[in-house]
């Protein structure tokens, strides 16, 4: 479980390994439903470039929504929009929207009043009948990289151009995932 304060937000995020979500609105209406003023959000944890990737992008996401600028209702999509890197929420929602295959979630919670997150992590867990596990958050296999590389349309010569002398390829693909959802800021 990893919380974070941004501005008068505290974030929230808990990664699970072995989900089963055959209907991922259900499961965040009732979520929703059951945590009054936290902004929830249910992720495809493959698609997620590390801790770092979310809480750039609830930052963008905070920044955004209390300016002018928003351009969702709620503060969750904000979130979705900036975690994707895409203008349009259909298309945030066909990058990290949750499916009935997916195994690996991460569950994002926005909230500016005081967060049980240990209720929160174990009221998660029963609804997507999975185990807490943030590591599947992290860039840990070549499988990882190379899905993350097609989801966000990164081929390998924007990868080997954006290398510093001996980074990894994990780090590259990570800063390469949230400069997209910087781009998406300056954009406003």
């Amino acid at each position: 479980m990893i919380t974070e304060k941004i501005g008068s937000y505290s974030l929230f995020v808990q990664g699970f390994r072995d989900a089963n979500v055959p209907d991922s609105e259900r499961v965040l209406r009732e979520l929703r439903g059951s945590f009054q003023g936290i902004d929830l959000q249910l992720l495809r944890a493959d698609r997620v470039a590390g801790k770092e990737h979310l809480v750039f992008s609830a930052r963008n996401a905070v920044d955004s929504f209390q300016s002018s600028y928003r351009r969702a209702k709620h503060l969750s999509m904000e979130f979705l929009l900036f975690a994707s890197g895409e203008h349009q929420i259909i298309e945030a929602i066909k990058l990290l929207g949750v499916t009935a295959s997916s195994k690996e979630l991460a569950l994002v919670g926005l909230s500016e009043t005081s967060l049980d997150a240990s209720l929160l992590s174990n009221r998660a867990m029963e609804s997507v009948r999975g185990t807490p596990d943030d590591t599947v958050l992290q860039i840990k296999t070549k499988k990882k990289v190379e899905d993350l590389k097609r989801a966000y349309n990164i081929p390998d010569k924007e990868l080997n151009a954006s290398k510093m002398p001996s980074e990894e390829d994990n780090s590259v693909l990570k800063r390469l995932i949230i400069e997209r959802s910087a781009l998406l800021a300056l954009e406003n």
